[in-house]
């Protein structure tokens, strides 16, 4: 792959004076993180837990909560910074919906619960954006699933978080259940740029997997006949600045 006969590969680098330099400048364009602010919120739940119908007096135990997602992030409020240009204040509005596991005594039962934040961010490096995306679809009925909410500046207000449940308490007869939910949140401020970075190219193909339960399509399934192929994307073009295109 490369004359310096380094396998180049995606993975953490422990050497990274072993590299070769890269082979080429590419642009790419990305979300860039402007700046970013990491900050900690807390709040109390108090949630009631149904019981199974066929148990009339069910004894309630919790045994933890899991799958924390962030379901919803909305900008309360932008403020511009008085003496810093480009920084602003922002006010976060976050839900965050997860599950409780908890036994009624007989079965293992589950409920979804979902606490709210209210974020303020003193300041953030958060800049308008000067250029403006737009993208063409050529298919109309085309959809892939994502969706993306950008201000009208051109700004993205991104919200990392990792949660956990803990100070439970609960009533084994009522089911009453009282927890806190602690989270860690990273707020970042991004904007679709592009960048110029250097390269090694092109990730490889990974090696295929067997696959030996495959019947049909025999000639397609033949490696030998029908190999997998080595390269996904097209070539890079020449940087004519480059004295080996000369």
């Amino acid at each position: 792959m490369h004359e310096h006969g380094s396998k180049i590969e995606a993975g953490q680098i422990l050497n990274p004076d072993c590299f070769p330099p890269p082979n080429e400048l590419v642009c790419i364009q990305v979300p860039k993180v402007f700046d970013q602010v990491a900050l900690r919120d807390c709040v109390t739940r108090t949630v009631c837990l149904k019981k199974c119908s066929e148990h009339c007096h069910p004894v309630y135990a919790f045994e933890g909560a899991t799958d924390f997602d962030i379901v919803e992030v909305k900008v309360i409020s932008k403020t511009d910074s008085l003496s810093k240009p480009g920084y602003k204040k922002l006010k976060l509005f976050v839900r965050i919906r997860y599950k409780i596991h908890y036994s009624d005594g007989t079965e293992q039962l589950t409920q979804a619960d979902e606490a709210t934040f209210n974020l303020t961010i003193n300041e953030i490096y958060c800049p308008n954006c000067v250029a403006q995306v737009g993208v063409i679809k050529s298919n109309d009925n085309f959809c892939d699933g994502s969706s993306m909410t950008k201000d009208i500046d051109g700004t993205l207000i991104k919200v990392e978080a990792l949660a956990e449940a803990f100070n439970d308490a609960i009533n084994p007869n009522t089911g009453m259940l009282t927890l806190d939910i602690g989270v860690f949140f990273i707020v970042k401020c991004e904007c679709v740029v592009q960048l110029l970075i250097p390269s090694y190219g092109y990730c490889p193909v990974p090696p295929e997997q067997s696959n030996p339960a495959v019947q049909n399509c025999k000639t397609f399934n033949d490696k030998n006949k029908t190999p997998f192929p080595k390269k996904f994307f097209p070539d890079q073009k020449w940087n004519p600045l480059d004295k080996r295109n000369g």
